[in-house]
């Protein structure tokens, strides 16, 4: 891509989803992530296309939402106060035929008033993979 382009936000989506590995990973996630390369990432990613959406000015009304699950395990993703849902990991549900948590969620800040650690190595390796900074 070339330097200064703003990316669009699937761009942003595939590159996240590129980034996202193990190592980023709270350790109690790691197992059940070895069979389901989603599972546990939806925080970071959730967190970093929020950031990458809002450097670019590419929406502003998105906000993250947050829901236990059957299993009291916590679930980010973005949602439109119109209902439009951004889930990167949704897939860490459909593929073991469930359903993400969207009924019970609900607007949340993010747990840190910056972007968490693991979320700015996300972001940082984005950068430089779409905008070629």
């Amino acid at each position: 891509m070339m330097k200064n382009t703003v990316p669009t936000v699937p761009k942003l989506i595939a590159a996240i989803t590129n980034c996202l590995h193990p190592k980023l990973l709270k350790p109690e996630y790691r197992q059940t992530n070895a069979n389901n390369p989603m599972y546990g990432h939806c925080y970071v990613a959730t967190e970093a296309l929020y950031c990458l959406m809002n450097k670019f000015s590419l929406t502003d009304t998105f906000k993250p939402f947050q829901a236990k699950d059957e299993n009291n395990v916590s679930h980010w993703w973005l949602q439109s106060q119109g209902g439009v849902i951004i889930d990167i990991t949704a897939s860490q549900y459909t593929s073991v035929g469930k359903t993400p948590p969207y009924v019970a969620g609900k607007t949340r800040s993010f747990m840190y008033p910056s972007p968490s650690k693991r979320s700015r190595k996300v972001m940082e390796a984005v950068l430089k993979k779409v905008v070629d900074v």
